[in-house]
């Protein structure tokens, strides 16, 4: 979800500029034939929801937000034999669901637009690149790593005097921003049941594996503890505001980067499989049947 990832990149518009113009990956009319109104679910989010590279849609080269048409909303809607519209985008923060998310040469519509009074299901994964948590979280752990390669340079480089770390201290704006944008979501669609995705764990509990994720040593636990906190502020964010959360630190135990079957790429990414520290397909496939289960 960082800027080298393409995540944090995107420039996000303050005010939307755009008209709705939501993205229907699996085509289907509104009504049956015997004129009954017919399932609608919409997916939001960011990159671990669009999973790029997982394989990238065609048109994807084309907007930027390097959606997969077998993400986990398309293996729902396969699931479940209904149309999906899916506006997940990488790079996406809850700032892109009230506004444009622009691009080099274009831009995508606030993604709450894609919601109406008929929307039935709505599936959110977001808050990881509110004030660029997930990069700071990863990437300057990665570029101080060499200073100290056994020590926790990054720890330590983000310790304020008054012993606070400057990245943790904007969970409760993260927080917040997520029961804002659950809120309007309820507003917009208020007969949808909400589901709220977390973010899977990504490093051990014990242990480094440093050919795939170049910390520092000391790091590792930091950059964990900073993980967890993330999924705890967006589930809690959620929550309070309404929405049914699907825990995915839970799930995904024993499935961290460093583990025999890894839910979430190394930094080198895999081709065709997965952008680096994003999603495989396993974890994708997992998270789809968690919600098809919830459903």
């Amino acid at each position: 979800m960082a800027a080298a990832l393409t995540l944090s990149a995107c420039q996000v518009a303050s005010e939307p500029q755009a008209e709705p113009d939501p993205d229907v990956t699996q085509v289907g009319s509104t009504q049956t034939p015997d004129g009954e109104d017919e399932f609608v679910y919409v997916a939001m989010g960011d990159s671990y929801t669009a999973a790029p590279l997982f394989p990238l849609a065609e048109q994807e080269q084309i907007n930027g937000c390097l959606r997969s048409d077998e993400n986990y909303p398309a293996l729902v809607a396969t699931q479940l034999d209904v149309p999906l519209i899916d506006v997940s985008c990488s790079g996406a923060s809850t700032t892109s669901m009230f506004a444009a998310q622009r691009f080099i040469d274009n831009e995508r519509p606030p993604q709450l637009d894609s919601l109406t009074t008929d929307t039935d299901l709505v599936t959110l994964g977001i808050g990881a690149n509110d004030f660029r948590y997930f990069s700071k979280m990863i990437f300057t752990c990665l570029k101080v790593a060499k200073r100290d390669p056994e020590g926790s340079p990054c720890r330590d480089k983000n310790l304020t005097p008054q012993g606070r770390d400057r990245i943790e201290r904007h969970l409760s704006e993260i927080r917040r921003n997520v029961s804002r944008v659950v809120r309007a979501i309820g507003r917009k669609a208020p007969n949808a049941q909400i589901l709220l995705v977390g973010y899977p764990q990504l490093l051990p509990a014990e242990g480094t594996c440093r050919n795939k994720l170049p910390l520092a040593v000391g790091d590792y636990a930091y950059t964990r503890d900073l993980n967890l906190r993330l999924s705890n502020a967006v589930r809690k964010g959620g929550v309070k505001a309404g929405a049914e959360f699907v825990d995915l630190v839970e799930a995904s135990q024993g499935h961290d980067i460093c583990s025999k079957e890894p839910w979430v790429a190394g930094i080198r990414g895999a081709p065709k499989r997965a952008m680096g520290l994003h999603p495989y397909p396993a974890e994708q496939h997992a998270v789809a049947d968690l919600l098809v289960a919830m459903i």
